[in-house]
């Protein structure tokens, strides 16, 4: 049986091993942001930002958009406790 804080070690690996480019745009998917408006802000092709999401998704374990804001903000929750 994997406990809370198993997940929570899991999450935050995975969250220590994106890039800097990675986290930057896991934080725009977080604001609600599109694919495009994401390129967009940074300069760089849509098809790079769907790459730089799956290999997000990928790394944190997660499947969708939301699943990845909701784990992000649970690890911000659990650092600042």
């Amino acid at each position: 049986m994997i406990s809370v804080s198993d997940e929570a070690k899991a999450a935050s690996a995975g969250l220590a091993s994106l890039t800097p480019q990675q986290f930057r745009v896991l934080t725009m998917v977080c604001e609600g942001l599109l694919n495009k408006q994401i390129a967009s802000e940074l300069s760089v092709s849509e098809a790079t930002i769907k790459a730089h999401v799956t290999a997000i998704f990928r790394k944190l374990g997660v499947r969708t958009r939301t699943q990845a804001a909701l784990l992000l903000q649970q690890l911000e929750s659990i650092s600042s406790s």
